[in-house]
Parts: structure tokens; sequence; C-alpha cells
């Protein structure tokens, strides 16, 4: 297998394997196998600057993200909250083979039943680049679903917004990937996306097919492609994440994937499950939980990679002093609707993005419809909510950047952690 073989044996120290965990040895084997058969189709980074934020690509990108960010400063100087986002969420389906129990839409719905019950008008490829046009000055495209890895157009997609010149993430269950890197139209996708995250909620292959309620051969196809990839960040620049909901019923298993992530240098992003538009705060107060948090921010101080730095994750995981602003990111439906501004508000307004020629045409229209200003919060006219999902921690931190001073707020730390 030559180069391959020298990344075939798992180093476990702070890990402890239990009796429901995979045998190691064997499925990273299988993701041996199978990264040596993706290695001779895929197209392999030729310039080392590839891998740095010094590819041209990235530098553009980061330069429209400065750039929105003086001139955001500037409108909030003037009271105006109408942001040019930072990134978009585009839920490209509602199609999932996944029926996860923690997931929803923010909305209260599960994206496959919502697939089932007829939204499922998905835009069409050429509706999709029509998107990523309007959309490109936020620099950051999230592709995401519902599964985004079931669009039979998403390696076009993503070419076209590489061509763009924007910096690209997706968020999928990861059960497809492995065997959809053997494929030609995928053969510059990992070339292309910068950050792939996928879900990981346990390292039991029994318990994951309860929680996503899936045959145990595709729960185990999820923890074999993440091996897999890991082998392939050797080749090829991408940043590979583990993203674990924390739930009342996975704490005990979080402790373990901490563990495994740390060991096998994966960044780990944690989030403790939301329910509607409230954190949990049953779990948030649970002993076990507690004990958890401060684990995992210990690590962060240790320096282990992580989706955050520690100051971010505190909030993030203890729902702790987070205001959200939620013109920071737009998040954009499989039928090209705009939520605005937070789809988690039931009172949102929807706006489709493509009978406009850019995002600021949207965001002057969707303005007028519902003043962003000082909308988190629980009074008249605000969002009553106080979600906490990795996003609104996001725009706290932006937001504050914007309002109390660059540098005091660590936006730029976040960003360059980021990519």
């Amino acid at each position: 297998m030559g180069e391959v073989e020298k990344i075939w044996h798992l180093n476990f120290n702070l890990y402890e394997p239990k009796d429901s965990h995979p045998n190691w040895a064997k499925l990273n084997a299988e993701a041996t196998e199978l990264a040596t058969k993706i290695l001779k189709r895929i197209t392999l980074q030729k310039n080392p600057l590839q891998r740095t934020i010094l590819q041209k690509r990235k530098i553009l990108a980061l330069i429209r993200t400065i750039k929105n960010l003086l001139l955001n400063k500037w409108r909030v100087n003037k009271g105006n909250y109408n942001f040019i986002p930072l990134f978009y969420i585009w839920t490209m389906t509602n199609n999932c083979n996944f029926v996860c129990d923690y997931c929803s839409n923010h909305r209260g719905g599960k994206y496959p039943l919502l697939f089932k019950d007829g939204l499922r008008d998905d835009l069409t490829t050429e509706q999709g680049k029509q998107l990523i046009n309007i959309m490109k000055e936020t620099s950051t495209i999230y592709y995401c679903g519902g599964e985004p890895t079931l669009r039979k157009d998403l390696p076009e997609l993503l070419a076209y917004s590489t061509k763009k010149n924007m910096f690209n993430m997706i968020n999928t269950n990861g059960s497809l990937i492995g065997d959809l890197l053997l494929k030609p139209e995928y053969k510059n996708f990992l070339l292309q996306m910068d950050v792939i995250i996928i879900s990981l909620d346990s390292l039991s292959i029994s318990k994951l097919s309860q929680i996503y309620h899936v045959k145990k051969n595709l729960a185990k196809k999820v923890i074999r492609n993440i091996l897999t990839l890991r082998i392939l960040q050797n080749y090829v620049p991408f940043k590979l994440v583990a993203n674990t909901v924390i739930t009342k019923d996975t704490i005990d298993d979080c402790y373990s994937i901490l563990d495994w992530c740390n060991d096998l240098n994966i960044v780990f992003s944690p989030v403790s499950a939301n329910i509607g538009n409230m954190p949990d705060y049953e779990l948030l107060n649970a002993p076990l939980y507690k004990n958890l948090v401060s684990k995992i921010l210990k690590r962060a101080d240790q320096g282990f990679p992580m989706i955050a730095s520690r100051k971010m994750l505190e909030k993030l995981l203890l729902a702790k002093d987070i205001h959200c602003y939620p013109t920071v990111f737009d998040h954009v439906d499989y039928n090209g609707d705009l939520f605005w501004p937070c789809k988690a508000y039931f009172k949102c307004k929807k706006i489709n993005v493509l009978k406009y020629k850019n995002i600021k045409q949207v965001h002057k229209i969707a303005s007028k419809m519902i003043n962003p200003r000082n909308f988190h919060g629980d009074g008249a006219n605000q969002c009553q909510g106080h979600c906490s999902w990795m996003q609104n921690c996001v725009t706290d931190t932006y937001g504050r950047a914007l309002i109390e001073g660059f540098f005091d707020s660590g936006i730029f730390k976040e960003i360059i952690n980021l990519i």
C-alpha cells in the first residue's frame, strides 16, 4: 500500500476502547484499503500552498471577509444591523438517509419526513449555481441538508463555488462519502472542500444505529469513513471535524469520542442539544455533563484540535452570555427561500433569493420587513429564543467584534482557526 501503510496503525493514549466499540485494527484496515483505492482516483495537491491560508482562493475569500467586516463595522456605527453575512448555510435538500433522534430543521421538523411530506422541490443545478453567484459576497458557503451528499450534482456545485473563490464547508452524516470518493465526478472533491464536518455521536455501532435509525452496516460506515478521511488528509488539504451533539443519553459516549478525536488529531466539535430555540437546561445542570465540559475546556487549554477557541466553547457548552446577531449568517432553504432574520423564529419572513441580483438587494428588502437591530431577546418584537448552537456563538463573537472592537473579541483568531 506504499505510504498509506505508515498511517495504518492507530495509537491510543487517552482513549480506552470499550467492549461495545469496534475492532479498531479490523476497521482501520478497511479504511486503509478504501483510502488506497481512493488515492488512485482523486486529484492530489500539486502546490504546497494549498494546505495553507496562502492559497489564492482562500486569500480572496479572506479579503472579502475582512472587507465585509469593515463595512459591517461602519454600518453598526450608523445603527444599522443589516450585515453582509460572514457565511450562509444552504439546506440543499430535505432528503436524508438518517432519522437522527436529536435532529430537526430548527423549526421542529425532521428532514426526511419533510421530504416525504412534499417539501422536496430542490433547486436545479443551474438554480444552485445562480444561488451561489448571488450569495458569493458572503465568502463562505456551508453545504448541508438533510444529507447534502444525496444530491448527485454536489461535485458540480462545489466546483462552481470554488470557481467563485468561496471557502467551502460541508456538514454530512458521513455514511456515503467513502464510496462516493471512488466515483469519477468526485475526483476533485477533497481538493476543493476546505472543511468536512461529520456527525459522530457514539463509538458504539449498535448505539449509532439506534440514534440514527439505520442499519448497523450504515452506522459502521460513518466511523470507517472518518478513519478513511483521516488518512486522506495526509495527501489532500482539508480539515476533518467530528461533530458531536451531546444529549442526556450520550454524555458517556462523548467522553470516549473526545479522547478518540484527541488521540487521532481529528478536530472535535461538541455542542449541547437544544430543545426548540432554548438550551436543554436539564442537560446543562447534570453533574456528568458539567464534568465533561470541564474536560473539553481543559483539552482546549492543552492545545488539542477543537472547532473553536476555549472562550467560544465555554459559551457554546454552557449556553453562557450568548447574544445572537442573526444577520451574521443567512439560512437558505432547499427551494431558495431565505429565512429572515432567523430560521428558528416562527414569525420570520421568507424571501426567495433567486429573485434578486445579489445578497445586498436581498437584505435591503428583508430589513424593511423586519428590522434585525436588537432582535435577540425576550421583549416585544424580539425572537423569544436563546439558541446555543455553534452558529449562534459565531454571531455573538462577530457582533461583539463590531460593537466592542476587533482585537478584544478574538474574531480574527476564530476565523484563522477555522481556515
